[in-house]
């Protein structure tokens, strides 16, 4: 059985299953993503909530900004896992939603908000970014410029 077993575990590792992908989001990273992000907002004179997580949805680095509503916290932090799970920006649960496709509500960990948008590193998902204020559309265009910015 043991011989069975190392073969096995031989043949995923060959096969890069099971192995440590060499990118990840970094506290350099998530500085510089929550930065663009708090860059975007002030430059329209707004304020929100900043949520970076990892690629397993797990919160990796936050931050509310002056005056930023209570709301705003678990919204960012739902929007930046809904990306980072779904690899795709949360934009897009919102838009099926829009169309009529109420079957949306039932996905797990699916927020249908747009301002989630997945970061990633040598092309492949680390992460996501969750921007939460009160205008939908910076939201959605710091979200991206951050991501844009990660590269």
């Amino acid at each position: 059985m043991k011989i069975r077993a190392s073969v096995t575990l031989s043949l995923l590792l060959a096969a890069g299953i099971g192995q440590a992908s060499a990118a990840a989001l970094d506290a350099s990273h998530t500085n510089q993503v929550i930065t663009s992000v708090k860059n975007s907002i002030s430059a329209q004179h707004s304020t929100g909530c900043v949520a970076v997580v990892d690629a397993s949805g797990t919160l990796l680095a936050f931050q509310r900004l002056d005056g930023a509503s209570p709301g705003c916290v678990d919204a960012a932090i739902g929007k930046a896992r809904t990306s980072a799970l779904y690899h795709a920006p949360s934009l897009k649960f919102m838009q099926r939603l829009q169309s009529g496709e109420t079957t949306v509500l039932a996905i797990p960990h699916a927020v249908a908000l747009g301002g989630g948008f997945p970061l990633t590193l040598q092309n492949e998902v680390v992460g996501a970014v969750g921007v939460s204020t009160p205008k939908q559309d910076l939201d959605n265009q710091a979200s991206e410029a951050a991501a844009q910015a990660l590269k």
